[in-house]
């Protein structure tokens, strides 16, 4: 049968406490919906919707307009008004109906195909996802029939005493036949506490309908934790960070202190790379075997090849470093910097879209910017790739083999030759030739027996 999926995505979240839109909030360095959409993309669904409203354009420009359609729900009603802002761009789909919350970044595909494959078994008009906790509170409750069918689904602010009680909360996973949702949609009614119009209606809707309704029990109660606030949030974000640190442990990298240690799911760490305390690796990246990371350092969206070293206190951003480079202590590696097999860049270096060569070495005290490095190329301390004029950017080039000498500023646009040598404390303004020496600095003059006279007292 086809598939849909409904993301809800349009509340504020106010005990968040926040302005961003609650769906955009971190978890290991993405924002939490994020987490969801992996997890949709890895099931055959034919259509995907996200329901957007506080923060619309936020949402879409984060999240990406690729293979999602979005709707936008004007006004926050609730849960179940939200999921009906999805019934016009739907109106023609006949399948089934996934609705899931964009808060719940633990959730995984296996669940969600466990639960759509359980949901087209039982021959449900609507079928729940359910969890049952030690804490319950906060969560709405899942009031089940004498034959164990669902009956109705109680919030936690208008349950009883009694149904507060229950242990089985409702996930806000829900897998409906199209012909009855959209119909439950339209039916259901904000007479309650809140004034708003609950998803979890369309449960009493079906049962009171004569339809089945299933309440099918997650197999790990840890993906069905919702966030609420900043506490939430960070119980969840705990959660995934073992569950990834743990993975690479077993894939044979070892962290000193995975309590320290922060990496999103989907990085890719080879074998036998080690990782040290304090150390964050997020987004898009990749680390190759046998490197050696940490500890305090910050890698995102970055490729490092086999053996690379970063020391303390590093920060790499967009870059690829290839094998067996070494970087840091104190480097900034800003964004489409590529280091090349081999070389070395050493403490209070910043490099920002430059290539440095194969063997190649700026071991301190330097910026290169916006430059070529060829293979081999000596960096002397203090030096300068001289860039920017105020309203653009120029290149360096510097050929293989090329000695720049201690403080050394390199006025761009300039071409350094092949095998080409600079003076200590040089300003170069022009072209160098291949093999050529380059010393750009004034004259030193010596004023002999000289004194400073002394400082009045006042």
């Amino acid at each position: 049968m086809k598939l849909a999926v409904v993301i809800l995505a349009a509340g504020l979240g106010k005990r968040m406490k926040s302005k961003v839109p609650k769906v955009l909030h971190s978890v290991l360095g993405r924002p939490m919906i994020a987490y969801v959409l992996d997890a949709v993309r890895k099931i055959s669904s034919d259509s995907v919707v996200v329901v957007v409203g506080h923060g619309a354009e936020d949402v879409k420009k984060i999240i990406g307009l690729e293979g999602i359609s979005y709707v936008e729900q004007e006004r926050q009603l609730g849960t179940g008004h939200a999921a009906n802002c999805a019934s016009g761009i739907l109106s023609g789909f006949i399948g089934n109906v996934l609705i899931l919350n964009g808060d719940y970044p633990l959730i995984t595909s296996k669940s969600i195909k466990k639960f759509i494959s359980e949901h087209e078994k039982s021959g449900s008009g609507v079928s729940v996802l359910t969890s049952v906790v030690e804490n319950p509170t906060g969560y709405g409750r899942v009031v089940r029939d004498g034959l164990g069918d669902v009956e109705r689904i109680v919030e936690e602010r208008d349950a009883t005493s009694e149904e507060r009680k229950i242990t089985e909360i409702n996930s806000g996973a829900y897998c409906a036949k199209s012909s009855f949702l959209w119909d439950a949609l339209s039916g259901i009614s904000s007479r309650n506490k809140q004034k708003e119009y609950y998803l979890t209606d369309i449960i009493e809707i079906a049962s009171n309908n004569g339809r089945k309704v299933s309440g099918i029990l997650a197999s790990d109660s840890d993906e069905m934790l919702g966030v609420n606030d900043r506490i939430q949030l960070s119980v969840i974000e705990a959660i995934l960070k073992k569950r990834t640190n743990d993975a690479l442990m077993r894939s044979g990298v070892t962290m000193v202190d995975p309590s320290s240690t922060y990496i999103s799911p989907g990085v890719n760490i080879g074998a036998d790379t080690t990782i040290y305390p304090h150390t964050y690796i997020y987004g898009d990246s990749r680390i190759g075997k046998g490197s050696t990371i940490g500890p305090s350092v910050w890698i995102e969206d970055s490729k490092l090849g086999d053996g690379a070293v970063v020391k303390s206190s590093c920060y790499i951003t967009q870059s690829v470093i290839k094998k067996d480079v070494t970087i840091g202590p104190f480097t900034h590696v800003r964004p489409q910097a590529r280091i090349m097999d081999g070389a070395k860049i050493g403490n209070f270096v910043e490099i920002k879209k430059s290539s440095v060569g194969a063997g190649s070495k700026v071991p301190h005290l330097s910026y290169v910017g916006d430059a070529k490095l060829g293979k081999n190329v000596n960096v002397g301390a203090g030096t300068i790739t001289c860039n920017y004029d105020g309203y653009d950017k120029y290149e360096t080039i510097i050929g293989d083999g090329a000695f720049i000498g201690s403080d050394t500023m390199l006025v761009a646009p300039i071409r350094l030759g092949r095998g080409a040598t600079t003076g200590a404390g040089s300003t170069i303004t022009k072209d160098v030739p291949e093999g050529g020496l380059a010393i750009g600095r004034a004259r030193q003059k010596i004023i002999e027996n000289w004194r400073a006279k002394p400082r009045r007292k006042d």
